[in-house]
C-alpha cells in the first residue's frame, strides 16, 4: 500500500505509536521461559526443575512441567538457582552527587540527581541487585526526597517505581552543632508544616513526661528557646518569603498526614528515643535506619514494631569502657534475639554509609555486596529462607512495593537473578540479571569481568 492510499487517520495513530514509543524509549518485550534449575520464590517452598514463563515484562506463571509455548526464547538454568532480584532498602549511591549536604531541603527530590549511566548501576545487574530505594545522604536535617528505582533504564523515567518514596531525616547534628540545637530546628520544620496541615488533623496526644516545657531558669532545654537554624540552611534560591515557604513544606505536609514515610536515621543508640518519640509526636510512617552503635536500643527498637535497615558493618569489635576488655559485636544476632526484622544495605565509596565511616570501623570489600550480609547473617545463626527473605521480599514489603516486586509470582514483575550455585557459596557467581523481563546481564558477556580475570590470570603466570 502506497502512502498515498493509506487513510490520513492511520497515518495519524502511526505518527502518534511511533512518537509514544520515542518519548518512553522502551523496546518491544521478549517472551521468555526459564526452563530447569532450582526456582527459590520465597513466598513459597522451592521448585527443583521448574519452569517460569514471562510475558511483557510480567511474571506470567511459575511451576513444575509448565508448557512452554513455540514462541518463547528459552533460558535454560539447568543446575542454577532462580531467585527473586535483590532489593536494597537504603542507598545514596547513584547519583552525580553523593549528597548535597543542605540542611533542610524537603522538596528537593533524588530523581533530579540520578545518573542512569553511573557505574553503580551496571555493578548493581552485575550482583543481581534489581531494585533499589536512592535516598539523600545523612549529612543533613530534613535531606529531601527518596525514590525507588530500578537498576536498568537508558533513561529516568523509565527506572522509577515509586517517585515519592519518603524524606530523609537525619539525627546526626552537623559539625559543630549540638543535638539539641538539631532536634529543635528539626521540630520547628514539622510544627510548621503541622500548621498547615487541615485542621480535621488530628494530633496525637503525648504522655506528660514527655512533654517539654520551658525550664523555669531559663535554660535551654525546649523546642520554643532554641536557637534559630545557622546560616546555610536554606538553600541558594530559596528564601524565607511567603513564596517559597509553601514550596518548602508541600513534601513535609504530605508526610505529615501519612502519604510517605520518613527514613529516620539514628547515629547512636541516644538518637534512637528521640526518633520514637518524634514518631509518636508526629504521628509519622517511619523507617529506621540504624548507625553501628544503636543496637544498644535493641529493645526500644523491637517494642515500637518499626522496620529497621541494619548499618552495613554487621561485625565489629569494641571495647568494654568498664573492664577494658574487647568484646566481638555481631548486630544480626543482637537484633534477631531482640525480635527485630532485619533488612541489610551495603557500604560504597560514595553515599549514604561512607559518610557514617568511623576510624575504627573500617569497612571490608565483603560489605559492597548485598548476598554478603545475608551470607554474614546466616554465619551467626539466622536461617537461610529468612537471609534471602531479608535481601527480597522483605525491603520490598518496607517499601510498599511488594505487588511489583520481592518473590516469584504471577503477576509481579519478571525481576530475577539466575545464580550459578548455592546463594551463600563462596564460589557461586550472578550468570544473568533481568529486570521487568528484560535480561540486563549476562556474566558470559560481562567485558569488565573478563579483562579482571584475564589480567589475574596473566599476573599467576608471571
Amino acid at each position: 500500500m502506497s502512502r498515498a492510499t493509506i487513510p490520513s487517520w492511520r497515518l495519524g495513530a502511526l505518527a502518534l505509536t511511533g512518537m509514544l514509543a520515542a518519548a518512553t524509549g522502551l523496546p518491544a518485550q521478549e517472551q521468555l521461559a526459564i526452563k530447569g534449575g532450582r526456582i527459590l520464590p520465597i513466598a513459597g517452598p522451592p521448585i527443583d526443575g521448574g519452569v517460569i514463563l514471562i510475558r511483557d515484562g510480567k511474571i506470567q506463571a511459575v511451576g513444575k512441567d509448565l508448557a512452554i509455548p513455540s514462541d518463547y526464547r528459552v533460558i535454560d538454568a539447568t543446575n542454577k538457582v532462580v531467585l527473586p532480584g535483590f532489593i536494597e532498602a537504603h542507598s545514596s549511591r547513584g547519583m552525580d552527587q553523593a549528597n548535597e549536604r543542605n540542611n533542610n531541603v524537603p522538596f528537593l527530590s533524588v530523581i533530579d540527581a540520578i545518573d542512569p549511566g553511573h557505574d553503580y548501576f551496571e555493578d548493581c545487574r552485575r550482583n543481581g541487585l534489581t531494585t533499589v530505594a536512592v535516598v539523600p545522604g545523612d549529612d543533613t536535617m530534613i535531606g529531601g526526597q527518596a525514590a525507588i528505582i530500578k537498576t536498568a533504564g537508558t533513561y529516568v523515567e523509565q527506572m522509577i517505581v515509586k517517585r515519592q518514596a519518603g524524606i530523609k531525616i537525619s539525627l546526626r547534628p552537623a559539625t559543630g552543632r549540638s543535638r539539641m540545637g538539631h532536634l529543635a530546628s528539626l521540630r520547628k520544620e514539622l510544627d510548621a508544616a503541622r500548621d498547615a496541615v487541615p485542621d480535621d488533623y488530628g494530633r496525637p496526644k503525648v504522655a506528660a513526661d514527655e512533654q517539654e516545657t520551658p525550664d523555669p531558669q531559663g535554660n535551654e532545654n525546649s523546642a520554643a528557646t532554641q536557637p534559630e537554624p545557622p546560616a546555610g540552611d536554606t538553600p541558594e534560591g530559596m528564601n524565607d518569603n511567603a513564596a517559597d515557604v509553601p514550596i518548602r513544606r508541600e513534601a513535609l505536609v504530605r508526610l505529615l498526614k501519612g502519604e510517605t514515610p520518613a527514613f529516620i536515621y539514628c547515629d547512636a543508640a541516644m538518637d534512637v528515643p528521640q526518633a520514637l518519640k518524634l514518631v509518636r509526636e508526629y504521628n509519622l510512617k517511619a523507617i529506621l535506619v540504624l548507625g553501628h552503635n544503636c543496637y544498644k536500643a535493641a529493645k526500644q527498637i523491637a517494642a515500637s514494631k518499626l522496620p529497621v535497615i541494619l548499618d552495613p558493618t554487621l561485625v565489629f569489635w569494641e571495647t568494654d569502657p568498664r573492664s577494658g576488655e574487647d568484646r566481638k559485636i555481631v548486630l544480626p544476632k543482637i537484633y534477631r534475639e531482640a525480635g527485630v526484622p532485619m533488612t541489610f544495605e551495603v557500604s560504597g565509596i560514595t553515599g549514604g554509609s561512607s559518610y557514617r565511616a568511623v576510624a575504627d570501623l573500617p569497612a571490608t570489600l565483603g560489605t559492597n555486596y548485598l548476598w554478603y550480609q545475608a551470607a554474614t547473617a546466616v554465619k551467626y545463626g539466622t536461617p537461610v529462607p529468612e537471609a534471602l527473605e531479608a535481601i527480597s521480599l522483605r525491603p520490598a514489603r518496607l517499601l510498599g512495593v511488594d505487588p511489583l516486586v520481592g518473590s516469584i509470582e504471577a503477576g509481579k514483575d519478571a525481576d530475577l537473578v539466575i545464580l550459578t550455585g548455592d546463594p551463600f557459596k563462596i564460589a557461586t557467581w550472578v550468570h544473568t540479571t533481568l529486570v521487568r523481563g528484560k535480561v540486563v546481564y549476562e556474566r558470559d558477556k560481562d567485558r569488565k569481568l573478563q579483562h579482571l580475570l584475564q589480567s589475574k590470570e596473566s599476573a599467576i603466570s608471571q
